[in-house]
């Protein structure tokens, strides 16, 4: 009997599982993926760890020797979508649209790379995917790099692009995303939206934002040696670089210092292989407390930026989910 027992325990539990990934707290959600890091994925950290990935930006800092060439737009883009790549101080833009339609959807796409390295050749296969699954236009800036551009350069440039969508577009329909280093930019460029009384984005979706440049966190020190991509000093020289001489607990280069109440529809992804996963799930506690309605999905064991690396499986599911939320 005991053991009959046990047995319809085992089958209630492999039935609610599914359904523990997603629960519902007031009008927030929290996502929690349940599959198994995939083999493809697990490779890519040993492999980032066998080339010492960690100390490649430390590197790069130190040396004063940064490669801020854009990876060029893929020739498969240019033919299966619109494309006006149009320039602004020097710098280009690149607006990508569905061919033969008028998307009522804008995506201001913030590329990632610790403020001082340009759009990648991952960043543009994920620009591709995320278009494939939805009906929008999106929007490239390249915009301002450290250390020879501080935030405000980069502020300046991407506060230009935005006001010329309001011209066009209603600011609902603007949608910004940003990876890493653009999913922090994002969540402090909404709030200064906010204090200066300008239209807010309908949605801010934040992908492995980088929330505070001070790394400071305690509980950093904690993923530090999963993380097989990013180290703390050279994520910190970096922070530096971009901030200037402001405050680094400025909401502006620090967003997690700021106030979050009054923006678009937040959205928050992460991976548990993640230097930036304590402040993310910092920002979620905060949000939480605040009863700020916002998405959060946080895939165990991933590694930073999983998500614009399109070829693994976790990617193929957060596109999909990120489609969703384009679409909602």
């Amino acid at each position: 009997m005991t053991f009959r027992i046990h047995i319809t325990v085992l089958l209630i539990l492999s039935i609610i599982r599914p359904i523990q990934a997603q629960t519902t707290m007031d009008t927030s959600t929290i996502y929690i993926h349940q599959e198994t890091a995939s083999l493809k994925s697990r490779a890519v950290q040993a492999m980032l760890a066998m080339v010492k990935a960690k100390k490649i930006l430390e590197r790069k800092m130190t040396a004063k020797k940064i490669n801020q060439e854009a990876a060029s737009l893929p020739r498969r883009l240019q033919k299966k979508y619109t494309v006006v790549i149009t320039e602004k101080k020097g710098r280009k833009i690149w607006m990508i649209s569905p061919k033969n339609t008028n998307p009522d959807k804008t995506i201001l796409y913030v590329h990632g790379g610790a403020y001082i390295l340009n759009i990648s050749g991952f960043q543009w296969k994920f620009v591709e995917a995320i278009l494939e699954k939805t009906n929008a236009t999106m929007v490239i800036p390249d915009y301002p790099l450290a250390p020879s551009a501080s935030y405000k350069q980069t502020y300046d440039f991407i506060q230009s692009v935005y006001d010329e969508l309001l011209q066009t577009r209603n600011s609902n329909n603007i949608i910004l995303m940003g990876d890493s280093a653009g999913g922090g930019f994002i969540a402090g460029f909404a709030q200064k939206q906010r204090n200066e009384n300008k239209p807010q984005p309908g949605k801010i979706i934040m992908l492995a934002p980088w929330l505070d440049i001070n790394m400071n966190n305690p509980e950093i020190i904690k993923a530090d040696k999963a993380d097989k991509m990013l180290g703390i000093k050279g994520t910190q020289l970096a922070g530096k670089a971009y901030a200037g001489n402001l405050d680094t607990k400025n909401y502006l280069v620090s967003p997690i210092y700021g106030d979050f109440s009054g923006l678009g529809k937040i959205s928050i992804f992460i991976g548990t292989h993640d230097l930036l996963l304590a402040d993310c799930r910092k920002l979620k506690d905060i949000l939480t407390n605040a009863n700020i309605p916002f998405k959060y999905y946080e895939y165990p064991k991933m590694f930073h930026g999983w998500m614009v690396v399109t070829g693994l499986k976790e990617s193929k599911i957060t596109i999909n989910q990120i489609a969703a939320l384009i679409s909602e």
